[in-house]
């Protein structure tokens, strides 16, 4: 007796809908499919295949595009950092001019006007020698501060007004520097107020690019589990789904092999009786198998979708 051959459903494309445990061939894609309760599953064939290889693929692309990512971000950050430093360096030094130029100013200053005291207490001096000869010299009787004022007055007229005019000069450029000082203070406090600003604003920009990193990376993980847990499911499925076909047919071959043991049986006892009646009894039973042939071949194949 020949083998039968178990023809399952066939069809082109996906099927719409199987039984449970009903097992069909896309002849398009080359892919095998079983019907379960939550609906059709592809267990096999070229189409399985190639999406695991499109996953794979997909998983390699986002693993590429996250290095990229990574790179480039780390990179515009060393740009920045490079960029922060430099603008540091170039604050710290324009700062250290300022106030080097600040304390040179008032050194200068301090010199000018310690020379001008100096000076103005030569002058002085020079003055009082001279009063003093002049009082000494003078043969009146200058009895009263009024009388030594007026010869004072009427002698030396002019050196009086010299020396007002000098001493005018004096206070007038020292309340000039005073101004100039107090403007320079309040010009250097105005940027070392910037430059406290500028610094503070740049430890803010730079913390926010750490956090930016940071988030970054957290992303990239979650997305690169997430994958790989997509992975590890459909992997999952396709095992359970292929040792659920494997059942299927061990099942099928059982059957069968049953079915055949049976059938081996039947011959035995039409051998053991008489050549008439065994005749008889293997042409009935031959028809009877080729009606239960022909009704088994029907069952076994699984027809079209």
């Amino acid at each position: 007796m020949p083998n039968p051959i178990i023809r399952i459903k066939r069809g082109s494309g996906t099927p719409v809908s199987l039984q449970v445990g009903e097992v069909a061939f896309d002849s398009t894609n080359k892919s095998f499919f079983i019907g379960t309760a939550e609906g059709v599953l592809p267990i096999a064939g070229e189409h399985i295949f190639s999406k695991k290889t499109f996953v794979n693929d997909a998983v390699a692309a986002e693993a590429a595009l996250r290095s990229s990512g990574d790179s480039t971000l780390t990179s515009s950050l060393n740009s920045e950092i490079s960029r922060a430093q430099s603008a540091e360096g170039v604050i710290a030094a324009n700062l250290a001019t300022e106030i080097s130029d600040r304390a040179a100013a008032i050194s200068s200053e301090s010199s000018a006007r310690s020379s001008a005291d100096t000076t103005l207490d030569g002058k002085i001096t020079t003055e009082k020698g001279r009063i003093d000869a002049i009082l000494s010299a003078s043969q009146a009787d200058k009895d009263s501060f009024a009388e030594i004022v007026s010869l004072v007055n009427s002698v030396d007229l002019t050196n009086d007004n010299a020396l007002a005019a000098a001493i005018l000069s004096i206070n007038n450029a020292i309340a000039s520097e005073v101004s100039s000082r107090e403007s320079g203070d309040a010009t250097l406090t105005t940027a070392l107020g910037v430059t406290n600003t500028a610094a503070t604003a740049l430890a803010g920009r730079v913390s926010a690019a750490e956090q930016d990193i940071l988030d970054e990376v957290a992303d990239r993980q979650s997305a690169i589990s997430g994958v790989q847990a997509n992975v590890d499911a459909e992997a999952s499925t396709r095992a359970a789904a292929i040792t659920s076909v494997q059942g299927s047919v061990t099942s099928e071959a059982s059957t069968r092999a049953t079915a055949d043991t049976s059938l081996g049986n039947r011959i035995t006892t039409l051998e053991n009786v008489s050549s008439a009646s065994r005749l008889t009894a293997l042409e009935s039973t031959s028809t009877n198998h080729e009606s239960r042939i022909s009704a088994l071949e029907t069952v076994i194949d699984g027809g079209t979708y």
